[in-house]
C-alpha cells in the first residue's frame, strides 16, 4: 500500500477479519477508534459504518466472512490477540489458498479458525469516542495528531467549559479523565508509528516529548 491511505464512513454487507502482518491501520466507529498492529487481528460486522486509515509500510491480510457466519462472530468490532495456530490458519484460509483445497477440507479450516477465534484474547487497543459537542471537537483533534498538545491544559485551553466540568464529561463518556484519556491515545499513536518503522526517538518527539 502506499505509505498512508484513508477510506471514509461506509459498510459492507458482510464481516471482515483483518489481521497485519507489518505495519497499522486505524478503524473508527461511532463509539470507539480501535488500532490494529502486528500480531493482532480486528473483527469488524457486517453493517458496522467505519473509517479505516492506514500507517505506513503495510502488509494486511484480509478474510472475508458472509453474515451467518458473522453472527457466530459477534456484531461488535474487536480486537484479539494473534497466535501462531491463528495466523497460520489466517494464510490457509486467503482464497488463494482455498483454492488449492477440496470443499470439505476448507470448511473444517474454517470451523477451526472460528473456535480459535472464539477462544482468543482480547486486546485493549481501542479508546472511547465521547459524543457531547462541548468536548468532541477536542478528543477529535487530539485523534487526529495528540503530538501537538504539549499538556492537557494546552489541549483545552481553549474549551468552552469549566475543568471541573470537562473531567465529569470525559469520565462519563468515555470512562477516562481527559489527562488519561489523552495519555491513552498518544500510547494508541506511538505503537502506530512504532508498526511503520520509526525509530523511538522520532515517535517520542512526534507525541510532544522532548529530551532535556
Amino acid at each position: 500500500r502506499p505509505p498512508a491511505e484513508s477510506f471514509d464512513w461506509h459498510n459492507h454487507d458482510f464481516g471482515q477479519l483483518v489481521t497485519a502482518v507489518c505495519g497499522s491501520m486505524y478503524v473508527g466507529t461511532a463509539d470507539h477508534v480501535l488500532l490494529l498492529s502486528p500480531a493482532m487481528t480486528i473483527w469488524i460486522p457486517p453493517g458496522l459504518n467505519h473509517w479505516i486509515r492506514y500507517g505506513a509500510n503495510n502488509v494486511l491480510r484480509y478474510v472475508d466472512v458472509n453474515q451467518e457466519e458473522s453472527l457466530r462472530l459477534g456484531m461488535d468490532c474487536r480486537i484479539w490477540k494473534m497466535t501462531p495456530l491463528l495466523d497460520a490458519l489466517f494464510f490457509a484460509t486467503m482464497p488463494e489458498e482455498s483454492e488449492k483445497r477440496v470443499s470439505l477440507h476448507n470448511i473444517a479450516l474454517y470451523e477451526l479458525l472460528y473456535h480459535e477465534l472464539k477462544t482468543a484474547q482480547d486486546v485493549p487497543l481501542s479508546v472511547s469516542i465521547p459524543h457531547d459537542k462541548r468536548i468532541r471537537p477536542f478528543a477529535e483533534a487530539a485523534l487526529e495528531n495528540p503530538g501537538d498538545f504539549k499538556s492537557v491544559e494546552d489541549w483545552l485551553v481553549d474549551i468552552a467549559a469549566s475543568r471541573k466540568t470537562v473531567e465529569r464529561l470525559f469520565i462519563k463518556e468515555t470512562g477516562m479523565p481527559p489527562s488519561r484519556w489523552l495519555r491513552h491515545v498518544r500510547i494508541l499513536h506511538a505503537i502506530c508509528q512504532l508498526a511503520a518503522g520509526e525509530k523511538v526517538s522520532t515517535v517520542a518527539f512526534n507525541m510532544g516529548y522532548e529530551s532535556s
